[in-house]
């Protein structure tokens, strides 16, 4: 058996942590022990911050437009030809071994940012000249998700590479491989050694220490609501900026003239395995077409398979939120791990849901990041609203219905980043990705993904 060593990317080079410790990893599949990743501390922080560092003010900062761009054309050829190599280090097997079309779209759409003016003529006279224009802001820190490590990686240091900053990686801890050959990539592709730099580590040392850093000005996470609080109560004792895309509880509202077809597919096809911010967790459903909706979602969702998450503690965190709805709701079907020797060894657990009277539950009312959904019931489009709005959360929901009017009707009162009508989550280059209320701070994608990696310094010429 190959199990494979991941190490730290520092400064241009590949190198073994300080401390000399290296934490497993197992393939939520089988149980099997498939990687050895270093397991970093502060030192391992002062080194990479300090490359970044070095590297943004030694060259980074002052690189022209032609040279980035020469770097990200050639960074799309090497990232193609090492995506088996980035298929293989992936720990959860999922998706195809191709490049995604969209991160080939986020390159190219940042790319063409590079032509854009740099800042603008406010006045221009006898009496002197004003204008405005934007510079980096030096080293960004930035974490990673376990269930998107190459995207999650590059949706943010692409933009702030485009915009002049050097960058320092947290991987995620469970899919930490990928996050770091992703970066890797950028160094193969003849990027400045330092401009980019991957950090790996168990627990929480790694994560604090980026954070705290004097030279770090901006960090940049994909997570939990939980610890994007902390990190934003961190930030605050230097005023450093965040960017926070975290948690959800998705609510797909189904009104009686819904497809119901396409609506249950795109439910199961969301909420099952659920290990995404944008998943459907939660039913909105009209009371007319309530048996019909949960027996097409029942038949699918059996169809469908058990569910396989990221790892041990992930089953074992949904099995606590299933006790906990049996304590308050009616279990309309799977609530355990599957039988059979096929799963016995993986991290498995059966499509669930429940029905609910209420949210007051926990299982409607907090991330559980697992393939549980809860339904309830409503008879009016006011009342669909106020469950849909229930909640701390505000990054997407899913409305299903083919009257017009009650559209734009709904699409102004819910409070959301994103809404989605007749589907479930989209995706676009283009399009801003972000959250209302308690699901995050600033926005992905699109214009608004590149703005925050810039400072902006007006002169004043007399």
């Amino acid at each position: 058996m190959i199990v494979e060593k991941s190490d730290l990317l520092i400064g241009g080079q590949l190198c073994p942590p300080s401390s000399g410790q290296y934490y497993p990893l197992y393939s939520p599949v089988d149980g099997r022990l498939v990687a050895e990743v270093a397991n970093a501390i502060q030192a391992d922080v002062d080194r990479a911050v300090s490359a970044a560092s070095d590297a943004f003010y030694g060259e980074w900062k002052f690189a022209s437009v032609e040279d980035r761009r020469a770097l990200f054309i050639r960074f799309k050829e090497v990232l193609h030809s090492m995506a088996d190599e980035l298929a293989t280090a992936k720990i959860q097997p999922q998706g195809g071994r191709a490049i995604p079309p969209l991160i080939d779209q986020i390159i190219d759409y940042y790319m063409g940012k590079l032509d854009d003016g740099v800042g603008e003529l406010l006045q221009h006279g006898d009496q002197g000249t004003n204008y405005v224009y934007r510079e980096p802001l030096g080293v960004v820190a930035i974490f990673a998700p376990f269930n998107g490590p190459m995207m999650g990686a590059l949706l943010a240091a692409v933009p702030a590479l485009i915009a002049g900053n050097a960058v320092v990686l947290k991987t995620p801890d469970q899919e930490a491989p990928q996050a770091l050959k992703t970066m890797q990539v950028f160094h193969e592709a003849g990027f400045p050694s330092g401009v980019v730099n991957a950090l790996s580590g168990a627990g929480p040392e790694v994560g604090r220490a980026l954070v705290a850093h004097p030279a770090t000005r901006l960090i940049s996470f994909t997570g939990s609501t939980a610890t994007g609080k902390k990190i934003m109560a961190a930030a605050a004792d230097q005023l450093k900026r965040v960017q926070l895309n975290l948690g959800n509880k998705t609510a797909q509202i189904v009104f009686a003239d819904a497809d119901l077809e396409a609506a249950t597919t795109a439910a199961v096809g969301s909420a099952f395995p659920g290990q995404a911010c944008s998943a459907i967790s939660r039913v909105i459903l009209h009371h007319s077409v309530r048996d019909e909706f949960i027996a097409l979602l029942k038949d699918k969702a059996q169809a469908a398979g058990p569910s396989m998450l990221i790892d041990r503690a992930a089953v074992e965190r949904v099995e606590r939120y299933v006790e906990m709805g049996n304590a308050q709701g009616d279990l309309l079907f799977g609530g355990h791990r599957p039988s059979g020797d096929e799963c016995a060894q993986g991290c498995y657990f059966e499509p669930t849901a429940f029905a609910f009277d209420n949210q007051s539950n926990p299982v409607c009312r907090d991330e559980i990041f697992g393939p549980v959904i809860s339904i309830l019931g409503f008879d009016s489009d006011e009342e669909a609203l106020a469950l849909a709005n229930d909640t701390e959360y505000g990054l997407l929901a899913s409305l299903w219905t083919q009257d017009a009017m009650r559209q734009r009707y709904c699409i102004r009162r819910l409070e959301t980043g994103i809404v989605t009508v007749n589907s479930a989550s989209q995706l676009s280059h283009q399009a801003p990705w972000g959250g209302f209320k308690q699901s995050g701070i600033g926005r992905r994608y699109g214009e608004m993904g590149l703005a925050p990696f810039f400072e902006h310094k007006t002169v004043w010429v007399r």
